[in-house]
């Protein structure tokens, strides 16, 4: 069983205040469930190379790849997509293994 990290960058829509607070809980919740861990999480101040300039990244550590498909496939976080879909206007996960 291997460790995985999920890398999260994401630009906070200013107008979705009250949808990223739910998402956020919401989520949070689930990742209690499997057992997920913050790394760490970043105030993005300054763009260095690119043109997208994110408003955070945000790392988490699952125990497996199981444990973070149970979070992502589950009909609980499906329901939080539209949700997340007005707290970011933009927003990537990726997957450390």
């Amino acid at each position: 069983m291997k460790k995985v990290n999920l890398i999260i960058v994401a630009t906070v829509n200013p107008n979705g205040k009250e949808e990223l607070s739910h998402y956020l809980e919401k989520v949070g919740s689930l990742y209690k469930i499997a057992k997920a861990k913050p790394v760490n999480k970043f105030k993005v101040t300054k763009l260095l190379i690119g043109d997208y300039t994110p408003s955070l990244v945000s790392i988490m550590e699952f125990p497996n790849m199981a444990s973070l498909n149970e979070v992502f496939e589950s009909d609980a976080y499906k329901k939080l997509i539209p949700y997340r879909e007005k707290a970011f206007s933009k927003l990537e996960a990726y997957i450390s293994t």
